[in-house]
């Protein structure tokens, strides 16, 4: 008799107090909200029932928009999405966001009041359990919620920011007026008691901050991934991408072969040099559990640092607000580097992809 193989997918019980963390903790889900679950062909079905079902027993509204799975990440601010969806968005409260990432939709859902938690940073997909309950259920995120505050506040307080690496990274950044963002991930503070987020992407956490259009000089060496549409996802070079910055436009691309071309291709491919301008934000990530696997974690992973390229005007409108110069481009695309040394104004908060402990344990 021929042997098989169980490929079961059943709901994980720890996942339970998961997304019992998320709805209390993070959102402070009230009875009567509105919440709206915007889902795709990724995520497994039990994933979406449960996050559903928890927000129906702590006595919620809830609707499930099942949708077409969407293009690349890094394609999303130029896609079209579906009106029935963005028709159920104007009704929401409260937006769990499994599928989408960026789109003019959930900019307007936040401007007019409702929040956004996306546990899967808009991709959701298989291994969502898996990512949420490492990077999650173990980890003390009051802990993280209150480091990255304190490392958004010194981000806030500099006037310069200066990044090297090993690999190759010699990179400055003009930050006097930019305020620091915690990226804490909490929608709600539970010690000021108020609300405090907008749009929060899991797991926890990543501060650091939203740059205008036209910022930033000198070298990154990008070590860690290219998150870019020739991946559909996302790819790591066998070693580091040298990207050249003037002026907050990318003007040389160098270093391993094989992904130095691809991304040059894909550059001289589109309609124009939009996808050239940053970076439009600078995060530091703080997760002691994140790994470099997939798109919801690795950039939350402890010690490296996740710049975004491309479109803003999608960002500065669900994170940040409008006070700033965006970039606007059908494109976003994200490169991370493991090993930086980040210094403002010449304090070195994080050296070599290690950073001290700016919070005590909660």
């Amino acid at each position: 008799m021929a042997q098989t193989t169980d490929v079961s997918t059943g709901l994980k019980p720890e996942f339970v107090a998961v997304v019992d963390k998320i709805y209390r903790d993070l959102c402070n889900l009230q009875p009567g909200t509105r919440v709206l679950i915007i889902a795709d062909s990724r995520t497994p079905e039990h994933v979406v029932s449960l996050f559903m079902g928890m927000a129906m027993t702590m006595g919620a509204e809830v609707s499930v928009s099942q949708n077409k799975t969407p293009p690349p990440p890094s394609l999303q601010p130029g896609h079209e999405w579906n009106a029935m969806v963005a028709a159920a968005a104007r009704e929401a409260d409260l937006i769990v966001d499994l599928a989408v990432g960026y789109a003019e939709f959930m900019a307007e859902a936040v401007e007019r009041g409702a929040r956004i938690i996306s546990p899967g940073d808009g991709t959701g997909g298989h291994h969502i359990e898996d990512t949420l309950i490492r990077t999650m259920l173990d980890v003390d995120i009051q802990s993280l919620r209150k480091e990255a505050q304190e490392i958004a506040a010194m981000f806030t307080r500099a006037d310069n920011l200066r990044m090297t690496s090993e690999e190759g990274t010699d990179f400055e950044l003009d930050i006097k007026d930019l305020e620091g963002i915690s990226s804490d991930e909490f929608l709600w503070d539970p010690d000021l008691k108020k609300w405090t987020g907008t749009w929060a992407s899991l797991p926890p956490a990543a501060p650091g901050i939203v740059i205008p259009k036209g910022r930033g000089n000198g070298v990154m060496a990008v070590d860690g991934f290219l998150l870019y549409e020739p991946a559909y996802d996302h790819e790591t070079p066998n070693s580091p991408i040298l990207l050249t910055f003037e002026h907050g436009r990318i003007v040389d691309i160098e270093g391993e072969a094989l992904f130095r071309d691809r991304l040059r291709n894909w550059l001289d491919a589109q309609p124009d040099d939009s996808p050239r301008y940053g970076p439009v934000h600078l995060n530091l990530g703080t997760n002691p559990r994140a790994m470099l696997t997939q798109h919801q974690e690795f950039e939350k992973l402890r010690g490296t640092v996740c710049c975004g390229i491309g479109d803003s005007s999608l960002l500065t409108r669900m994170w940040h607000g409008s006070d700033l110069e965006p970039v606007v481009s059908h494109i976003h695309w994200d490169i991370l580097l493991m090993r930086p040394t980040v210094m403002l104004d010449g304090r070195t908060i994080c050296e070599t992809g290690v950073i001290p402990v700016y919070a005590e344990k909660g």
